[in-house]
């Protein structure tokens, strides 16, 4: 019985000090989550040149003009390789407020 019993106490201080081990580090892993979050706002604030209020309405905006294109018909692809400036002559056909001419003057100035 004596040889179990210490085997009991043994095993019970470990599995306490397991406990201890994982509530903290569960706070460390929670506060590292929340510096992770913290500097990925920063980034954004950063690349987009604005924060708060502005940034929400900057990516709703963002958000809204995308699915607006794929309701269009637009595929995630198409989306990308236009925000990107290429268009393949896809979109020849649309029309423009401008004549071929003011691009030839816009290119030569």
């Amino acid at each position: 019985m004596g040889l179990y019993d210490a085997r009991i106490e043994k095993f019970s201080k470990k599995v306490e000090q397991l406990e201890r081990n994982i509530k903290r580090d569960t706070e460390e892993r929670r506060r590292l989550l929340s510096e992770i979050d913290r500097l990925r706002y920063l980034s954004l604030c950063e690349k987009l040149n604005c924060q708060g209020e502005e940034l929400e309405t900057v990516l709703a905006r963002e958000h809204e003009q995308i699915q607006n294109m794929k309701a269009r018909g637009m595929t995630d692809d198409e989306i990308d390789h236009l925000g990107k400036g290429g268009n393949d002559g896809k979109y020849e056909d649309q029309m423009s407020f401008y004549s071929e001419e003011d691009d030839d003057e816009n290119k030569n100035a």
